[in-house]
C-alpha cells in the first residue's frame, strides 16, 4: 500500500528553562557554509540567501539554523536564515509558525536603517513582510518605512507598531516587480527571545492585510546606509524557524493495482465493484469512469464486498457463492 502524508517536523522551545538556554549560546554548531555573492541556497533542511547590492561582504550559515551576516560599505546588505516553502499553501495550511533567535552586534558602523527579526514573501498575492525585534541603527525604524500606519497593537505580549506600503522594485519575481510590504516594529528593542510569527499574520489579516501562499519564513539580518555604505556583523549563534500545530493532510490509499494506476487511471472509492478483470486487475467503473478496485475490499454484488480470504461456502444463489469473513457476508470469487 502506497501512502503519502505530508510530515512535518516539529522543534519546540517552551519552558522558561529552555528558552534561557539558547539565550546562553554562545556558539554555532553544525556543518557550514561561507557564501560571499548573492546566494539563495540550504544546507541540510535550512533554507538560506545573501543579498547585497554593494560593499564586500558575505555570511556564514550552519546545518543547525545559526548564521553569521559580515558586511562592509554596503548600501543595503540582508541574510537570512529559516523555512523555504514551495508558495503552494498559506501559513493556516502551514500551521503555527515560531521563531527562536540571538542576535550578537559587533562593530558596527554608519548604520542608517536596519532590521533584525523575521522576514519572508508570499505569493498570490505578493507581498514582502518584516517582523522587527531589533536593529543594527541608532534609531528604532520609524513612519517612514511605510504609506500607512496602522498604529500599535500588543502582539505576542509586546507593543508593535504595525504599517503597510506599496514598492516596486527587485522581488522573488523579478526586479521591477510591484507588491505589498506588511511591518510589525517593536518598541522595544531585544537581543533574545521567542517570536510567535504566527500572531502576526493574524493580527495584520485583522486588519485587512491580505498573505498568500509562503514562500519562506526567515530570521533576518539586514542593515543600510543612505550615504557611503555601513559595515559590521550581526551574528545570531542561535536561530531556529519551527512550527507547531501542523495540520495533517488526508492520508492517501492507493491499494489497486499498479498496472492500472501506470496507465493514468486512479484508484475506486472504497466498495467499487468488480466489472471486469484482467491481467492489470480488477476495474471498476465510478462516475463514467474506468477505476482500479482496491484489493482489501471489492463490492461483487448487491453491495457485498468479495471474500478476501479463502472462506467456505454457506449458500449458493443467482449471485454466486456466499461466504462469511469479518461478520459480513461476501461472495468467493
Amino acid at each position: 500500500m502506497k501512502i503519502s502524508q505530508f510530515v512535518t517536523v516539529i522543534l519546540s522551545l517552551t519552558s522558561g528553562t529552555l528558552a534561557k538556554s539558547f539565550c546562553d549560546t554562545k556558539d554555532h554548531s553544525g556543518k557550514s557554509i561561507k557564501e560571499t555573492s548573492n546566494k539563495v541556497g540550504a544546507i541540510g533542511d535550512i533554507g538560506y540567501e545573501l543579498w547585497s547590492d554593494s560593499g564586500d561582504n558575505s555570511a556564514t550559515f550552519y546545518s543547525d539554523g545559526s548564521f553569521s551576516c559580515s558586511f562592509k560599505n554596503a548600501k543595503d546588505y540582508l541574510c537570512r536564515s529559516g523555512l523555504s516553502f514551495d508558495s503552494t499553501k498559506t501559513h493556516k495550511e502551514i500551521g503555527h509558525i515560531y521563531a527562536d533567535f540571538k542576535l550578537v552586534k559587533q562593530d558596527i558602523q554608519d548604520v542608517d536603517y536596519s532590521y533584525i527579526g523575521i522576514y519572508g514573501w508570499t505569493r498570490e498575492p505578493l507581498v514582502e513582510y518584516y517582523v522587527v525585534d531589533n536593529w543594527l541603527s541608532q534609531y528604532r525604524p520609524g513612519d517612514w518605512v511605510g504609506n500607512k500606519k496602522y498604529g500599535d497593537f500588543e502582539i505576542d505580549g509586546a507593543e508593535y507598531t504595525v504599517y503597510e506600503n506599496t514598492r516596486t522594485g527587485p522581488s522573488i519575481d523579478g526586479d521591477n516587480v510591484t507588491f505589498k510590504q506588511y511591518f510589525s516594529i517593536r518598541k522595544e528593542a531585544r537581543d533574545c527571545g521567542t517570536i510567535d510569527i504566527t500572531a502576526h499574520f493574524e493580527k495584520w489579516e485583522e486588519l485587512g492585510l491580505t498573505l498568500g501562499k509562503m514562500h519562506e519564513a526567515k530570521v533576518l539580518g539586514e542593515a543600510g546606509s543612505i550615504h557611503d555604505g555601513t559595515s559590521g556583523t550581526a551574528d545570531f549563534p542561535y536561530a531556529k524557524v519551527y512550527i507547531k500545530d501542523a495540520p495533517v493532510e488526508e492520508v492517501k490509499e492507493e491499494s489497486c493495482s499498479p498496472k492500472i494506476l501506470a496507465q493514468g487511471y486512479s484508484c475506486c472509492p472504497k466498495g467499487c465493484r468488480v466489472y471486469e478483470t484482467d491481467e492489470d486487475g480488477d476495474w471498476g467503473y465510478v462516475d463514467n469512469e474506468w477505476c482500479g478496485c482496491k484489493v482489501d475490499y471489492k463490492i461483487c454484488a448487491k453491495g457485498y464486498p468479495c471474500c478476501k480470504g479463502d472462506s467456505e461456502i454457506y449458500l449458493v444463489d443467482e449471485d454466486g457463492n456466499w461466504g462469511y469473513e469479518d461478520d459480513e457476508w461476501c461472495l468467493l470469487a
